[in-house]
């Protein structure tokens, strides 16, 4: 599976830690809809390419994902639940920069 990141020029909106937690509820929510739709689509994961739009956090199916893996996945795709980013991310980096 392929991961297309759109916008990721505003740095501020995102940090490290937000970004890999949303590609991997992306990336756990796609493997569930295959399985779950049609089992044997899993061979071809490698064909499914995901958008994420940094600014808003929207997620889609990329039109280069082919069908039917398009369909299945694009009718069952939930957008992920926004959370909130904090500025620092950890104890460290609150100690470092009060």
């Amino acid at each position: 599976m392929e991961i297309i990141w759109k916008n990721i020029e505003d740095k501020d909106t995102w940090n490290h830690e937000h970004s890999i937690n949303l590609e991997y509820e992306v990336r756990l929510q796609v493997v569930k809809i295959l399985i779950k739709e049609a089992e044997h689509l899993m061979d071809y994961l490698s064909l499914v390419v995901i958008e994420i739009n940094s600014s808003n956090g929207y997620v889609s199916v990329h039109k280069e994902t082919p069908e039917p893996l398009f369909s299945k996945i694009a009718n069952n795709l939930e957008q992920p639940k926004a959370k909130k980013v904090s500025k620092v991310t950890s104890p460290l980096l609150a100690a470092i920069n009060p």
